[in-house]
């Protein structure tokens, strides 16, 4: 083989290299990509969906009192101090979200509309309601204490889902047995029948409520009146519960 013959084999000996090598890495970047979203792992949830996963704990099972005095107003309420404490809290709610927030009147009943009125500069109208669960305590005859727990279950017109509880002295908790067909989508004949175990002593609320500039707050209302809620706005939150009494309301910012 003389010298030009040896030169033209090794360039052509060279350019196969170089096209398998080609090959190979281009192989192995799809094989990468193929193996990425598994390997990384899926993309973070958006705020959305985040502030949709959060749900509200119902109140403490607790023995109902004497009725409470009515009306929320400061002269005749049974709490006095409450009244002051969300007066504290909505201002405090006020520098934690960096928003406009009002006083509430002295002079008026405190539940959600006048509650929203304190709030609702920044937020604007609201657009929706989501309920998202239905406490409902009963006390039998035997003085025994029971809980009827109706989740929503997916979106708004997903289904519902029950589940039967019994409480005992300390504050414990056993599920009461009900068949599949009672557990999801339960009639309200078979809700009727079932509060009819006992007398209804108190029923608590769980629902979203959409403003209009995005935000949407999580509240909690036990018998017709604020118990817990949540707001997320400006990167925030702030979030109280306990608010039905005085020596419970408790509110922090994060």
């Amino acid at each position: 083989m003389n010298k030009k013959s040896a030169l033209f084999l090794g360039l052509i000996v060279a350019i196969v290299l170089i096209v398998s090598y080609c090959h190979r890495q281009r192989d192995a970047g799809q094989e990468g990509a193929e193996l990425a979203p598994e390997t990384l792992g899926t993309p973070a949830s958006s705020a959305s969906d985040a502030k949709a996963a959060v749900k509200a704990e119902p109140p403490p099972m607790e023995a109902p009192s004497a009725p409470a005095a009515t009306g929320f107003l400061p002269t005749e309420m049974e709490d006095p101090q409450k009244f002051e404490l969300y007066q504290q809290k909505i201002k405090e709610m006020g520098t934690c979200l960096n928003m406009i927030v009002k006083p509430l009147d002295p002079g008026v009943e405190v539940n959600f509309d006048t509650f929203n009125q304190s709030i609702n500069a920044d937020l604007g109208d609201v657009v929706t309601q989501d309920e998202e669960w239905v406490a409902t305590d009963l006390r039998t005859k035997d003085g025994e204490l029971r809980r009827l727990y109706l989740e929503r279950v997916g979106d708004p017109e997903g289904s519902r889902s029950l589940q039967y509880f019994s409480y005992a002295a300390d504050g414990s908790r056993k599920e009461l047995p009900l068949s599949k067909e009672q557990k999801i989508n339960p009639s309200e004949t078979l809700l009727a029948s079932l509060e009819a175990d006992g007398e209804v002593v108190g029923r608590s609320m769980s629902r979203r409520i959409f403003y209009q500039n995005g935000d949407d707050l999580l509240l909690v209302e036990k018998n017709g009146k604020i118990f817990s809620f949540q707001l997320m706005h400006d990167g925030a939150t702030y979030s109280c519960t306990g608010a039905d009494k005085s020596a419970t309301f408790q509110c922090q910012c994060k």
